[in-house]
């Protein structure tokens, strides 16, 4: 039986955190990881209703509100506005070793950020950032509500190149070097990209077996990103392949609620519970991982060894922006457990760092995580 940890760290317990990250400084500017293999110049819309002359426009708000919306208009065609809030830099790789190297880390971006020459876009990333493109982006618009988002994408050469592609444009010497160098290995966004098993396959085939640096303790997190459109069979195959990763290097599987559920139909051919930790407990006890992480926007739960636990997220009913919400977390999640630290506190550095994401449109540096946690401590329990 799993023992679970009582929801959200205790005021004490973010005291510890705090002092811990004010010494953390020098020590993740010691630190390096690998990321891969996507990348995608996102616009960030919202979807306006309708409009007075003189007043602020009038948004959907929900998804629920936009989709009864569209389905009143059955039999009929319709036009809408898009409000364009911003474009910036996109895909889970950038977004998440943006946030990575915002907070001191030094990281290898692998990725489709503009060949031959970088896309501007990308010249936005933390100077953290180390820069190795072997594509162009995807292009991707983002239609945000209050309650989530909608991700359209057109994903360009994304789809068209796999791992010998890769491994020639990068260079297989090069790719061996910036994995051996890394205590941290990020490979992410598996789904939207039709080629990321073969990615997969050809990294444990070439670079595991003689990258595997005993100096370096290595730590390899996979995010799959929303796999609803991936056959059954596709899922298994990865999930089988996460395994043959964890032979190499100790393995942390990231799943939101949705991936979470895809994730579970799959693998007990049901309908998953709404419960958000009894999923995982299942879904961890068929996986061969170190670490599950499964997030949503107000919670976070590890399955770790025998222990389960739980982490209440600072919940932002009127956020700046979503989209890269769930890629800062995974970063500061990350980033705690480079720093050694437990999973407790590990999600709520991550729920800060997505805390402040949200709230101010940008991946904070590490002192503005520190006075980000110190605004809001006083909700904490003693």
């Amino acid at each position: 039986m799993k023992q679970k940890r009582a929801l959200s760290p205790s005021r004490e317990e973010i005291e510890d955190l705090i002092g811990r990250l004010e010494r953390a400084d020098n020590l993740l500017r010691g630190k390096k990881a690998t990321t891969g293999f996507d990348g995608f110049v996102d616009t960030i819309v919202r979807i306006i209703k309708n409009r007075k002359e003189g007043r602020p426009s009038n948004l959907f708000r929900t998804k629920k509100q936009f989709g009864k919306y569209i389905t009143a208009k059955e039999d009929t065609s319709f036009s809408l506005e898009l409000e364009e809030r911003s474009t910036r830099i996109g895909g889970n790789m950038p977004i998440l070793s943006n946030a990575l190297g915002s907070l001191g880390i030094q990281v290898n971006c692998l990725g489709a950020l503009g060949h031959p020459r970088l896309h501007p876009v990308f010249k936005n990333l933390s100077s953290r950032c180390h820069v190795y493109s072997f594509a162009e982006p995807g292009i991707s618009t983002a239609f945000e509500f209050e309650d989530g988002k909608i991700m359209l994408a057109q994903m360009g050469e994304l789809n068209e190149l796999g791992w010998n592609s890769i491994s020639t444009t990068l260079g297989l010497d090069r790719i061996l070097s910036l994995f051996s160098e890394s205590g941290l290995l990020c490979l992410v966004n598996w789904s939207e990209i039709v080629m990321s098993t073969n990615i997969w396959k050809g990294i444990l085939k070439e670079v595991m077996p003689a990258s595997t640096n005993q100096h370096v303790k290595q730590t390899a997190f996979f995010d799959l990103s929303d796999c609803s459109n991936r056959s059954s069979d596709s899922i298994i195959e990865v999930l089988e392949l996460l395994k043959k990763f964890s032979s190499y290097t100790r393995v942390i599987l990231g799943l939101n609620r949705n991936e979470a559920n895809r994730i579970y139909e799959v693998l007990f051919e049901k309908e998953p519970k709404k419960d958000l930790q009894h999923n995982g407990e299942r879904i961890f006890e068929k996986l061969d991982v170190n670490t599950l992480l499964l997030h949503s926007s107000k919670e976070a739960v590890v399955f770790h060894g025998s222990d389960t636990f739980s982490c209440d997220s600072f919940f932002n009913e009127h956020p700046a922006i979503l989209t890269g919400a769930g890629d800062n977390f995974n970063a500061g999640f990350c980033t705690g457990q480079v720093l050694d630290l437990d999973p407790v506190l590990s999600m709520a550095f991550g729920h800060a760092v997505s805390g402040f994401f949200v709230q101010n449109g940008k991946s904070p540096h590490l002192h503005e995580v520190i006075g980000f946690l110190r605004d809001n401590i006083s909700g904490q329990k003693k």
